[in-house]
């Protein structure tokens, strides 16, 4: 591969955003110009705290909407500087959001209150939300949606109308192969066996010599996540795209336009990785401990060429919070 080939795929290679911390507070926007800000627990005084997410499309319309995951809040109540916030608080699963009507008001509460609780129907407290850091996260959202001095602004609002918003950007679109007319291929311990060899998987402690997983990618190719090393949470596995020829099992790694992880001998690597069928797509989950409140998840398409992303959600502060926030999105078309 020449410098030139390899600048060129570079510079398409996707380039998901990258997330910002203001004090108790966490903000990202994906390529679609979408934002998401979400309160961090702060284990203030022994009490771990709450969590919050504020998200917000990109379009000029869009309106923000808060988010609260604790099933415990239906029916509760916000409660700012001792003073209880007339917003209703909507069932939204085992979640709770902000009734649209009454989001501006508790808004305009982050930008000015020093403590923010939340209660139950009954009146008592379930816990702190911290609001140290509320304002920078939503005037960053402001900035990168292009709402800054615009009557849409959250924190900085001006004259300007909405309609002076850009449209959002344009998504990429992965077309993903057709599916497979065929099975997955099926292998001989042997082959699984010279496989791990030649890769340098043979730790026991990744399930033993057979764990892997085979699905059919397209017809005539099939994936294969083959375990190669783990840790306290996270499980390693090496993507391949096998083909039978003249009866002989042909293995190649698996080709990425964004990858994240190698191994010892630079071939991609994935963690936690598991294949959906039903969507055809191929994910991972990169946990940054147990509780899994931060790390990375990522999914990625088949094009019968490589595997694209085609989402990529990050946590970048293990401190309770289990919304990660969105920092890459295309528009998959299956065929």
């Amino acid at each position: 591969m020449t410098l030139l080939v390899f600048l060129a795929l570079q510079a398409s290679a996707p380039q998901p955003a990258e997330l910002r911390t203001f004090q108790d507070w966490i903000v990202g926007c994906d390529n679609g110009r979408a934002c998401q800000a979400v309160a961090l627990v702060t284990y203030a005084d022994g009490d771990p705290g709450l969590t919050m997410s504020l998200r917000r499309e990109a379009e000029a319309d869009a309106e923000p909407v808060l988010w609260i995951n604790h099933s415990e809040a239906r029916g509760g109540a916000l409660e700012a500087d001792g003073e209880r916030l007339p917003a209703r608080l909507v069932a939204a699963g085992e979640s709770v959001i902000v009734h649209p009507a009454d989001t501006p008001a508790v808004i305009g509460t982050l930008r000015r209150a020093r403590r923010l609780r939340l209660l139950d129907a009954a009146g008592a407290e379930l816990g702190p939300i911290s609001v140290s850091g509320a304002s920078a996260a939503m005037l960053y959202m402001d900035e990168a949606q292009r709402r800054l001095d615009k009557t849409t602004a959250l924190v900085r609002r001006g004259e300007r109308p909405a309609s002076a918003v850009p449209a959002p950007p344009t998504l990429p679109e992965v077309r993903l192969a057709p599916p497979a007319e065929d099975a997955a291929l099926t292998f001989e311990p042997a082959e699984i066996e010279a496989l791990r060899r030649e890769a340098g998987c043979t730790l026991e402690e990744v399930g033993g010599p057979d764990l892997h997983d085979a699905v059919a990618l397209e017809t005539g190719k099939t994936l294969l996540l083959l375990a190669c090393g783990s840790g306290a949470y996270n499980l390693t596995y090496l993507p391949y795209v096998a083909q039978r020829r003249g009866g002989r099992a042909e293995f190649s790694a698996a080709p990425f336009d964004r990858q994240w992880a190698m191994d010892e001998q630079g071939r991609p690597a994935l963690i936690n990785a598991e294949w959906d069928s039903a969507r055809r797509l191929l994910s991972e989950f990169y946990r940054g401990r147990g509780l899994g409140d931060c790390g990375t998840r990522a999914s990625y398409g088949w094009d019968g060429v490589s595997f694209r992303l085609v989402h990529r959600e990050e946590m970048g502060e293990c401190r309770g919070a289990i919304d990660f926030i969105t920092t890459w999105r295309a528009r998959v078309v299956r065929r």
